[in-house]
Parts: structure tokens; sequence; C-alpha cells
């Protein structure tokens, strides 16, 4: 009997495979592939799945005992077929998935759905996921969405708009969370969310919601464990009364809100004990701690950040103390004014910024031992003074004397001691420092007075990104500098000697500004393929590139100008199809203006100007122009994702769906790695640094003080972004192309000391951005115009043309024909020959009137008779 049973069993289980129930199910998966016109399932197929059992399908998930569908995940499966159009969903193909539990559609761009009752079929459905869709639509769209099983609804940044209705999401009596963040709603909460009893995540963040926590339905969510009402237009009370009987909250976010100065319940004992506190950029700036009862009863927070509220007074130390598990502090832009030593040590703190304060004094040894595990400490832009104590991360203050060599030597990741006024040598003994150990791998020296040589930066082998800049180091580079995966600047020092091989051995390294220094030798050939950003100029580098940076694909700019090199400019120029900035300016390079540059079609500066080049200008200058796809490569973030990565909020609640965004830390240090990256420029008579994105939209070209000849190329105006031309101290010839008038945004023109003839055309008037126009020693002609901003240049502009006259040269113009024409060649032709200047028509009278009075005596002697 047992044997007939257990073949009875296998006959069972063969018919039930037979079925489908140890694959998906033949209806479930007809109705996978219905969805190919808007979702293309063979996308899942193609992942290595079974095109019969869809159960192995990516993207889906099966109950193993039934072989239903349990989990449909297709976020973001669209994008790779349809780009970001919008499709709408028709909810009855969704019918045969009767044990479907969770629906993913993250990031597919659905604009809504057809028949959206049927939703109320899924009788099983727990989560509903449609962050990132296209919406665009008032809430309502949501009012008959989901079944009473949700335990989540997740609608965030879905293009929501309007005011949630009195029975909005009414029926989800088992929600637990729910994301409307990133949305526009307005208004207030709906009454019956207070029937919500199981909801323990609330995300309504930047939104327009206006409603008083005091009388809305938070109040009565008491299973709360995270809220975030931030970027609203809530109403609530300092001492956070309204949520005192929310037990179980530990996150609670409320930046950018309305606090209410509560002081008659400043001392109401809450009954929860946060994690996550953070209420920065108050929309009531200027309270006191003492207004934030609630705190003086918190001893478990992880995460605070109260920045941005201008709170004044001595820095609150207590917090700290009470509070000995905290990790990141945020009390950045306030108005405290002392910082005193904590009690404790507080070993878990590792990201502390009060930055932007007015506090005063010194820091003293005490406060940094009590503080040993700091990864980032953020004083900055505050008036602490005195000698720097060991282990601290300091910027912009007026700090003196030396660097303490225990700095190098900590656990930080990050220090930053730039502008300020430290002072001597950094020297490493063998018993100060071991090599190696150092876990600096982000330093920042510049803007002080620092002597000596960089020897010690050997010892920091974990070292990405340095900036040594604006000191008074001397000696040699070292052959190693840590693994400079990133930056390097060390410009405006005093170094001297050859540019190691080794450091343009480093693969990886993107950013180096040696400028301004007394390097000298030949370039050293280049490895990196990563190399984006070069400066060497200003320093007595010498000998020909060769093939220097022919491997340097990647290079946006690169700076060389000022120095001794000489040959011509090499081939391989034309290789480098990003590169944006050129300036070989001040060298003795020689030859024809080299052709290969024309292939370049993102150049926005070009800067060849005091070098030996001769022959005449390419008339291929037309298509280089500042193209639209390479505008974000001329500045550099130097912002190193993953090195420092903050704790999210939300790992400290328990959720249903995965959260993995770094709100925190992540946000706040992304802004101070930035490239100071800086390109100078003569233009406007006088020599600018332009920074940042400023570089954006700056199109320059100087071919000055070299031997160019030949005509103006007409074409060159073609670049139409371009803002500065300087063709001057060459020789040039022809007249100056009518064609200049096209260059709409051009705020400076040179073409002085050439051999130009002819008049100045008179459209050359319509470029109203125009504030530099220097045409002087050329053998131009004619009336100078007049009109508009022509008016306002003096006459060192028109020095050295002879033949020119009228304002503002004191030269008269005999006449001035006034010809209602357009702005043609004709016209300004009319104007050229219709004139003759004063001084030439009195020697012209005078000559003129003294041959006929010596004609008429003589021919009356002649011929008496007339």
């Amino acid at each position: 009997m047992k044997k007939k049973a257990s073949w009875a069993l296998v006959v069972i289980w063969g018919i039930a495979c037979l079925c489908g129930s140890c694959g998906c199910r033949e209806q479930e998966r007809v109705a996978l592939l219905a969805l190919n016109a808007t979702l293309n399932p063979r996308y899942w197929v193609d992942a290595g799945g079974s095109y019969f059992n869809c159960c192995s399908w990516e993207g889906v998930e099966c109950n193993p005992t039934t072989g239903r569908v349990t989990h449909l995940m297709l976020s973001s499966l669209r994008y790779y077929h349809f780009d970001l159009k919008t499709w709408y969903l028709n909810a009855s193909l969704l019918l045969p998935f009767e044990e479907l539990k969770s629906l993913d559609l993250y990031g597919t761009y659905l604009g809504g759905w057809i028949a959206p009752e049927d939703f109320h079929n899924f009788s099983k459905l727990e989560q509903l996921i449609l962050d990132h869709s296209s919406f665009n639509t008032s809430i309502g769209i949501l009012s008959n969405l989901g079944p009473p099983s949700l335990r989540l609804l997740s609608s965030s940044n879905t293009g929501l708009s309007g005011n949630l209705s009195d029975h909005s999401l009414c029926n989800l009596g088992k929600l637990e969370e729910l994301d409307l963040s990133f949305n526009g709603i307005i208004g207030g909460l709906p009454t019956c969310w207070r029937n919500m009893s199981s909801i323990r995540i609330l995300n309504l963040e930047d939104n327009e919601f206006t409603d008083s926590v005091v009388s809305s339905p938070l109040t009565s969510l008491t299973s709360l464990e995270f809220l975030s009402i931030s970027g609203n237009h809530f109403d609530i009370p300092s001492s956070l009364g309204p949520l005192a009987n929310h037990s179980r909250l530990k996150v609670l976010i409320l930046d950018e809100t309305k606090l209410t100065i509560d002081t008659k319940v400043a001392s109401l004992i809450p009954t929860f004990q946060l994690k996550v506190l953070s209420m920065s950029n108050s929309s009531s700036r200027g309270f006191k701690l003492t207004s934030l009862g609630f705190l003086n009863h918190q001893y478990d927070l992880r995460i605070l950040d109260l920045s941005s509220n201008d709170i004044p007074g001595p820095f609150p130390t207590w917090l700290l103390e009470n509070n000995t598990k905290l990790e990141m502090l945020f009390m950045e832009n306030n108005l405290f004014t002392t910082l005193e030593v904590p009690s404790m040590t507080l070993f878990n703190l590792w990201v502390m910024d009060i930055s932007n304060n007015s506090m005063r004094g010194e820091l003293t040894t005490e406060f940094c031992a009590n503080v040993p595990n700091l990864i980032s400490l953020n004083l900055s832009a505050n008036r602490f003074e005195g000698n720097i104590p060991s282990e601290l991360d300091l910027s912009s203050n007026n700090f003196s004397g030396g660097l303490p060599i225990q700095l190098l030597d900590s656990t930080l990741n990050v220090l930053n001691v730039a502008y300020n006024k430290l002072q001597g040598e950094i020297v490493l003994s063998d018993h100060t420092m071991n090599p190696g150990l150092s876990y600096l791998w982000y330093l920042r020296l510049d803007h002080n007075l620092f002597t000596g040589s960089l020897s010690f930066l050997s010892s920091l082998v974990h070292l990405l990104v340095l900036d040594a800049s604006n000191n008074i180091f001397i000696g040699k580079l070292p052959k190693l500098i840590g693994n400079m995966s990133s930056l390097l600047i060390l410009s405006k020092n005093q170094l001297d000697g050859l540019i190691p091989q080794e450091l343009c051995n480093l693969g990886e390294l993107g950013y180096l500004d040696l400028s301004d220094n007394n390097l000298s030798g030949p370039l050293p050939f280049f490895i990196s393929k990563s190399m984006r950003h070069i400066h060497l100029n200003r320093n007595k580098l010498n000998g020909t590139l060769m093939h220097a940076l022919s491997n340097s694909s990647c290079l946006v700019t690169l700076d060389l100008s000022e120095n001794e090199f000489s040959g011509r400019i090499p081939y391989w120029l034309g290789n480098l199809s990003q590169l944006s900035i050129l300036s070989l300016k001040g060298n003795s390079f020689y030859g024809t203006f080299p052709e290969q540059l024309c292939r370049l079609k993102s150049l926005s500066m070009i800067d060849l100007s005091e070098n030996n080049l001769f022959g005449p200008l390419p008339s291929c200058l037309g298509p280089m122009n500042l193209s639209k796809d390479y505008t974000g490569k001329v500045t550099s973030s130097l912002y190193m994702e993953g090195q420092i990565s903050g704790r999210s909020p939300w790992s400290y609640v328990r959720t249903i769906k995965s959260h993995t965004e770094f709100v925190f830390y992540h946000e706040k240090r992304e802004k101070e790695f930035q490239a100071p990256h800086t390109v100078g420029f003569t233009t406007k008579g006088r020599f600018d640094s332009y920074k940042g994105y400023a570089l954006l939209k700056m199109v320059q070209l100087d071919l000055s003080c070299n031997q160019f000849s030949g005509e103006i190329p007409s074409k060159i105006a073609i670049i139409q972004e371009m803002l500065g031309l300087n063709l001057s101290h060459n020789k040039l010839t022809g007249r100056i192309p009518m064609s200049l008038s096209s260059l709409t945004n051009i705020e400076s023109i040179d073409l002085s000391y050439n051999n130009l003839i002819g008049s100045i055309p008179e459209e050359l008037t319509q470029l109203n951005s125009l504030e530099v126009f220097n045409v002087s020693y050329n053998d131009l002609s004619g009336a100078i115009p007049n009109k508009y901003q022509f008016g306002a240049f003096d006459e060192s502009s028109y020095y050295g043309n002879h033949l020119l006259c009228g304002l503002p040269l004191s030269k008269k113009c005999l006449t001035t024909i006034n010809v209602n024409c357009s702005v043609t060649k004709s016209c300004a032709t009319t104007k050229e020959d219709g004139f003759i200047d004063e001084e030439t028509f009195y020697i012209s009278f005078g000559v003129s009137y003294t041959m006929v009075g010596l004609v008429i005596p003589i021919v009356l002697f002649i011929n008496p008779q007339w």
C-alpha cells in the first residue's frame, strides 16, 4: 500500500508539472506576452530564462509550490526600448495574476491606467511602486487605486498635483508605508487618514501641503516610525507637542517648515526617542534652542541637523553629552559664539560640521581628544585663533603657527586647512609617522605660508586629492605622491627641477596643475588616458612636445603658456577630440597655423599668441565652435563618490521598499569637492582669469604677436559665439571683413599693428556687446563710424592711421554724405568715396588758386585781344 501511495504522489506531481505548477501558468505567460507592445518582455527572456517558463524571466517571481506569479518588477524595462515616452497600462491585462503580491513600475514613465477599477480584483496585492512615473495630473488618479490589502504604496516624483480629496486612499486600512514625496500636492491631509492605524512610514517631502500639525490627522498616527514633512508649508509647534505620544517615532524630518515657538509646553516630555532629527532651514529663523524643549529628553540621536537656522548663543555641547551614540552632527550656518569641550569622549561621532558661525577663541587639545574617531570636521568660516591642535580639519579661519604632524597620522580621511596663516616646514621623521599608516585621501594646504620641501607627501600613500597651491614650497617634486587618482594642484610655489616621469605614470590622474613654478626640462610622456585638465603654464619647460600627450585622448584643457617650448605645434593635437581649451601662448613654436586643429569641433578657446607662427590664417577656422555637447567638460567635479558616504535615515527603520539613497553627508560634502578650474586670457585690454562656469560660454581666439600674413578670412565670423578676437601684431593685409558684424556676442576685437587698408565697415556698429575695439597702427582710411557704442571708443583705438578722420580724432572730415540706405557694401563704399579730409581740401584749394592766378596773366600777355 505504501508503494502504491508513493507512486500515486509521483503521478500527481507529474500531472501538476504538466499543468504548469512547476513553472508559470500558461494564462500568466500569455498575459505577460500581451504586454509586449509596451514593455517588451523579450528583454527578460534574453536574460537567460526559458521562453515557456515565465517564472525564469527577469523581473518575475513565482510561488514555488503553485507556480503562480507573485512579484512583477517591471521597473525601468520600458526605458531600454521606448526611451522617455509616456504610456498607459491596461489593468485588465494583469487579471490572470490572481496571487500577485507586488507590482513594481518604478521608472517606467507610466502616465495612467486603462480600466483602473480592475485593481480592486487583486485581493492579495500588498506592494504597488509607481515612483518616477509621468502622471502629470491631479491626485485623483490615485483615488480608485489599490485594493484594501495594500501595505505599501509609493508614488514619489510622479507629477501629481492638486488637492487630496476627503476620501483619498481612505480604503487602505492596512497601509504601512506611504510615499507621496516630490510632487505638487496642495491643501491639507484627509481627515480619514486618522484611521490609518497601521501606518509606520509616511513621506510627504517636497509638496505644497498647507496644514497645521496640531489639527491634522498626524496627531492620531501613533504607529509612525518615520515621518518627513519637509519642504511643505506645515506649521508645527517647537515643542512637538502634537507628536508627544508617538512612542515609536525614530526618524523625524522637518526641514524648511514653520516652527511656532511654544513656550507653554516647553517642558512637555515626549514619549519618543529619536534616532534621526532634521530641522534645518526653518522659516522661523533666530529661535533659541531652549524653545526646543523636547531636545532635553533625547538620548539616542544618531543624526542631528539643525543647520541654517541662525540659532544664537553658545554651542550646545550638552546635546553631544546627552547623545553619546551620535554619529553625524550638522550645525552650520547658525550664530553660535563659543565652543565648549564635551565632558566625555564621543567615540561614535565621525562627521561634524559647525562651519559658518561666529565662534571665537582657541581650540583646545581636550576637545580633540574627546572626538577621536572623526573622519571629517568642518569648522571653516569662523573666527578661531591661535595654534591648531592635533587631529582637526579646519579652513578659512585665522590660524597661525605650524601644522601639527599628528594631523597627518590620524584617522581623518579629509584634512582641509586652506586659507589660513599657517607657516613653517612639514617634516615627517621616522618616529613621527609610519609610512602607509595615514588614512588621508583628501588634503588641502593651499593659501597658507608653508615652506620647505614636499618630501612628506611620499608617506601619504592613500592620497587621492591634493591641493598645496599658493604657498612657498621649494625643491623638486617627489617621485611618489600617493595614488593621486583624481587631482594634484601645486601651483604658485617655488618648485624647480624636472617633472618626474613617475608622476606622469599615474594612470588614473585626471587633473594636474603645476603652473607658476620654476620647473624646467622637457615634458615627459603622459600615460594616463583619464587626464582631462593640464595646467603647466608659467614655468621654464623647454624642448619640443613630441608625443608627450598623444595618449591623453580625454584631454579637455591644455595650458602650456609662457614656457620655453619650441618646434612645430604637434599634429596629434588634432586627435584630442574632446579638447576645449588650448593655450600655447608665450613660447617659441614656429611654422604655419596647424591645420589639424580644424578637426577639433569642441574648441572654445585658442591662444597661440606670442610665438613665431607665420603664413596665412586658415579658412578652416569657421567650423571650430563651442559645441553644446562639450560645455560640461570645462568644469571639474572632484567629488569622490563612495569615498565617504552618509548614513541614510532609512537605515534606522524597518521598511518594505528598499532605500539606497544617501541623504545627508553625501549631499553636504559634494559642494566642497569642486576643482578650482581657472584659465587666463587677454581681452578687453587686460589679462583676465576665467573660473568655473564662466568658461561654459567663453569663446576666445588669440593669434596675436606672430608673423601671420594675408587677408583675414571672412569665414572667421562663422564662430557665432565668439567673445574675444585678437589678431594684433601680425602682418595681415586687405580690408576688415564686414562679416565680423555677424559676431553678435563679441566683446573685444583687436586688429592693431597690422597692414590693413580701406575703411572701417559701418556694419560693425551693430555689435551691441562690443566694449573694446582697437585698429590702431594700420593703413585704414575714411570716416570713423560714430553710432552707438562706437561713440564711446577713444582716440587710442585709431592711432597710427593717417587717413582716418572724424571723432574721436582731432582730424575732421571735410564732408559726410548721409545717405538713407540699407547697411550694405555699396552704402559703405559711397561713404568712403564721398568726402575729402579738411587738410587735403585746403592744400588742393591753395594750389589751384595759385595756378589760376598765374595762368590768367600769362594768357592775357600772349593774347591781349582777350
